[in-house]
């Protein structure tokens, strides 16, 4: 499952619709819809916000790459680097 996907599943589960998340995100229903198809970079902040607004762990959003035959490693050195500053902000 795609992380785009992942989130559409937990709003619709819990009966949100487009324009309540983006109203939460203070972002437009048109740039939320492209958060859903993954037109749109994410950071970390952002995940975090969502994952807080569906009431789910981070973890529950993110794809499953245990059940991937091939691991897409492009960008993680960033992803970890980006989550790292996120948590030194908050927890100093």
């Amino acid at each position: 499952m795609q992380f785009g996907n992942a989130i559409r599943i937990q709003r619709v589960i819990k009966g949100y619709s487009q324009e309540y998340m983006a109203s939460r995100l203070n972002i437009s229903q048109n740039a939320y819809s492209k958060l859903e198809r993954e037109e749109t970079e994410l950071s970390v902040k952002r995940i975090y916000e969502i994952a807080e607004i569906l009431e789910v762990s981070v973890y529950q959003l993110l794809p499953d790459v245990r059940s991937s035959s091939v691991v897409n490693l492009s960008g993680l050195g960033r992803l970890v680097t980006k989550s790292r500053s996120f948590l030194n902000g908050l927890f100093g």
